[in-house]
C-alpha cells in the first residue's frame, strides 16, 4: 500500500510540474508585430485662427483630415472667459470621436490653460509634470499617456516649451527630461509639442543626444510650422525613443488657416511593447498555484500517516 502512494505522490508531482510551467509560460507576453502608427503635434492657439476667430470645428477638420492615431495639442483652454468657458478638449474629443486627457499649466481666466491629447486608443493612464522654472514666468508642463495600443502599450507625450528669446528656460526644461521619462524607459516614447527653438539651437542638439527627430528621418523641405501666414520656422516637432522600435514612413506639414502654427504630421511603423501581466491575472496564477502545491502537501502527509501506521503494525 505504501509504495502504491509513493508511485502515485511521484506521477502527481510530475503532473503538477507540467501544469506549473504551463501556467507561467502561459503568462509570458505575446509577441507583438509592427503596426503602422500616425500621430499629429498641433499648438492650436486657444482654436483662434488667423482670422481671430475662435473656431473647434475648424480645429476637429484639420485633425480629422490628419486621420492621426494620437494627437499633442498646445495652447489649449478649458472653461476660460475668453474662449466662452468651453472645455476645449472635452468637446474637441466629442467632435472627433478620440478619447482625450488634459495637462493643466495654468489657472487662467476662471479656467484652465495647458496641453492635451486625444487618441483613437484607449488611455490607460496619463499624467501632468509641472517643469521647474529658472525665472518667473508663464508655467510648463510635460503630459504623459501611455496608450493601449492593441498589442501592446507606447508612450506618448505632449509638451510646450518657453516662447522667449534667452534660451536659457527651454534648456533647464530639457535638463529634467531624463527623470520625468525614467519611469517609462521600457516603454517606446512620441515626445511631441512646441519646443519654440529651432534645428540650430542648443536645444535642439541637446535633444537629439537621447531622442531622434522624425523629420529629420522623413521630411521633405524646410518643415516650417511657424506662422502659418508666413511659415519661416521649425519650432514643432516629433521625436521618437529610437530606431529599433520605429521606422519613419513619411512625415508632412499641412497648410491650414485655423491656427498660428501649422500642424506637424507623422506616420510610422512602430513596434509595441507587450501587456504586463494585469493584476487579476496575477491574483489568479497565486492561487492556481496555492491550490496545486497543497495538494502534493495533504498527499505526503497521508502517505507519511501510512508509513508510521506499517510501522506500528
Amino acid at each position: 500500500m505504501l509504495n502504491f502512494f509513493r508511485r502515485r505522490f511521484s506521477r502527481l508531482c510530475l503532473f503538477l510540474s507540467l501544469i506549473v510551467m504551463a501556467l507561467l509560460f502561459g503568462c509570458k507576453p505575446a509577441k507583438v508585430t509592427p503596426i503602422i502608427f500616425r500621430v499629429m503635434t498641433f499648438n492650436i492657439h486657444h482654436g483662434e485662427g488667423v482670422d481671430g476667430k475662435v473656431d473647434l470645428d475648424r480645429i476637429a477638420n484639420v485633425i480629422l483630415e490628419a486621420n492621426a492615431d494620437a494627437v499633442a495639442l498646445q495652447e489649449v483652454d478649458r472653461n476660460t472667459r475668453r474662449t466662452g468657458g468651453v472645455d476645449m478638449i472635452k468637446e474637441l474629443g466629442k467632435l472627433t470621436n478620440m478619447h482625450f486627457a488634459f495637462g493643466s499649466n495654468l489657472d487662467f481666466q476662471g479656467g484652465e490653460y495647458g496641453t492635451a491629447i486625444l487618441s483613437k486608443h484607449p488611455i490607460q493612464s496619463f499624467e501632468n509634470h509641472a517643469l521647474k522654472q529658472v525665472r518667473d514666468g508663464e508655467p510648463r508642463g510635460v503630459l504623459q499617456a501611455v496608450l493601449d495600443v492593441g498589442q501592446g502599450q507606447i508612450l506618448f507625450v505632449s509638451t510646450h516649451l518657453d516662447h522667449t528669446k534667452d534660451q536659457a528656460e527651454r534648456l533647464f526644461s530639457q535638463s529634467q527630461f531624463d527623470d520625468l521619462f525614467a519611469k517609462y524607459k521600457d516603454l517606446p516614447a512620441i515626445f511631441c509639442g512646441d519646443f519654440n527653438d529651432t534645428p540650430d539651437s542648443e536645444l535642439y542638439k541637446r535633444m537629439s543626444e537621447k531622442w531622434v527627430d522624425s523629420w529629420s528621418l522623413a521630411g521633405k523641405g524646410d518643415g516650417f510650422t511657424m506662422t502659418s501666414s508666413m511659415p519661416s520656422r521649425r519650432i514643432d516637432y516629433v521625436w521618437v525613443s529610437d530606431k529599433k522600435n520605429f521606422t519613419m514612413r513619411w512625415v508632412d506639414v499641412p497648410m491650414t488657416k485655423a491656427s498660428d502654427h501649422l500642424p506637424l504630421i507623422a506616420e510610422m511603423e512602430m513596434k509595441p511593447v507587450p501587456h504586463p501581466m494585469g493584476s487579476e491575472q496575477l491574483a489568479l496564477l497565486i492561487i492556481v498555484l496555492t491550490f496545486l502545491s497543497a495538494i502534493p502537501i495533504g498527499l505526503g502527509i497521508t502517505i507519511f500517516k501510512a508509513n508510521q501506521s506499517s510501522k506500528s503494525i
